[in-house]
């Protein structure tokens, strides 16, 4: 049996779906090419704005249109807020939220064998295990899911729930798993990472991160992202290690006070700036990513240039740009929506403009020094600080492996004014 996968939004819904097609490869299916017909379709849905909502419903309504026969089915965070506008498309099998995602591969089998079939693990967010990756190179390891904060633009803790954390020797028995398979890099990703919790209910983040840099030998450890309280002199400690990748994401959202503020979020500008410069500090040439909304109610120009001094300041190289829409249920959705949609849309593209620059500031510094990259199926390379590019001789791809490692230096970038430019390496020859 045929299967295909959209999956949209953050790295854990990337997780999830390799969880989901780990248990139907199990049974004998297999992944469908982008232009094959499948027997089966999974879209993995994000509802971070309105814009994700409507792509969601268009990725569904062309996967019904393009695949007439196959069964498909609904999952991820817009299928747990919003099952019921879901249940009305036409051709949709089924809906499967959050909450019942790890129990949608065996709905799948079932229907496939005309009998029931249960899943024998414990029916919660952590029951995938042993999930290799499939179709990219490095893994994604789900330790944490669910928020408690209460930002007020946002709708996540709807779609995902309370905190919750994978049990601990799990986490540390799947890293062992990973590393033993081969896979170079292992990526933790989680609502919240930070929060991570140990049994008794007590941080344990830090305790977590520590064991498994001791199980480390071949693979290393990249965090997908994590809230600026979490970036403390314990996480910076933990990083120059020599396994832990030379990266951070961590998201602002407004370089202002007073729109901070507004949002909910639990630091300002001057102790956001503290803890950068702490990482600065310790790890020279870090690579820093991070998030902004742009286009809140309470946002003037002044806030929006306030957000862009202090991102330039830091030396961020990496901005994903969210124009901001009103989610219904949160409290921001009292301050409505006053700033026009071409307005925001400017301030998108000043911002991403703004980003691509920032980024070509961060990989002139990197020209001519060596880092550990890994290859990708399609040829690329991805450092430990993560610059992207390609070999300057294509030929030695022929005689490599995908995933392994290689010593390479950045010889040339190639700018974009729309996005993060791409690089161009050369091998480090002993």
């Amino acid at each position: 049996m045929k299967v295909k996968f959209h999956t949209l939004g953050c790295r854990l819904n990337f997780f999830e779906t390799d969880g989901i097609y780990s248990v139907l490869k199990e049974k004998g299916f297999s992944l469908v090419n982008t232009n094959e017909s499948a027997d089966y379709i999974v879209v993995n849905t994000c509802t971070v704005t309105n814009k994700a909502d409507v792509k969601n419903r268009n990725i569904i309504r062309n996967a019904i249109r393009s695949n007439p026969g196959a069964k498909v089915y609904v999952t991820g965070c817009y299928a747990e807020t919003d099952k019921e506008i879901l249940l009305n498309i036409p051709g949709v099998y089924g809906v499967f939220g959050n909450s019942e995602k790890s129990s949608l591969p065996y709905k799948i089998l079932s229907d496939y064998e005309g009998r029931e079939i249960q899943n024998q693990k414990p029916n919660n967010r952590f029951s995938y295990s042993d999930v290799l990756p499939e179709g990219h190179t490095r893994a994604y390891l789900k330790i944490q899911d669910g928020c408690n904060r209460k930002c007020s633009y946002c709708k996540i803790p709807s779609a995902r729930g309370q905190g919750v954390s994978r049990d601990y020797n799990d986490v540390l028995d799947q890293v062992r798993y990973l590393q033993d398979n081969g896979v170079g890099e292992i990526q933790l990703t989680g609502v919240n990472l930070g929060w991570y919790r140990l049994e008794n209910g007590e941080k344990g983040f830090l305790n977590l991160l520590e064991d498994v840099l001791k199980i480390l030998e071949y693979s290393r450890l990249r965090l997908s992202s994590i809230e600026p309280p979490d970036v403390s002199h314990g996480l910076v400690d933990l990083m120059s290690h020599p396994r832990f990748c030379k990266f951070l994401h961590v998201p602002i959202q407004s370089g202002s006070r007073d729109v901070l503020k507004d949002m909910r979020r639990t630091y300002h500008p001057d102790s956001f700036r503290k803890r950068i410069e702490l990482v600065k500090e310790k790890i020279p040439n870090i690579f820093l990513g991070t998030d902004v909304i742009v286009g809140f109610p309470t946002e003037t120009e002044t806030h929006l240039q306030e957000t862009k001094d202090l991102i330039s300041e830091l030396g961020f190289a990496k901005l994903h740009v969210f124009p901001y829409s009103v989610r219904k249920g949160t409290s921001a959705e009292s301050f409505g929506d006053p700033i026009p949609g071409d307005e925001k849309k400017r301030r998108v593209w000043d911002l991403i403009h703004f980003g691509s620059n920032l980024h070509t500031k961060y990989a002139e510094t990197t020209i001519g020094k060596n880092f550990e990259g890994i290859l990708e199926e399609d040829g690329r390379i991805v450092t430990d600080n993560y610059l992207k590019g390609r070999l300057k001789e294509k030929k030695l791809y022929e005689t490599m492996i995908r995933g392994q490692f290689l010593d390479i230096k950045p010889v040339v970038y190639f700018p974009s004014k729309e996005k993060e430019g791409e690089f161009q390496f050369e091998l480090c020859l002993q």
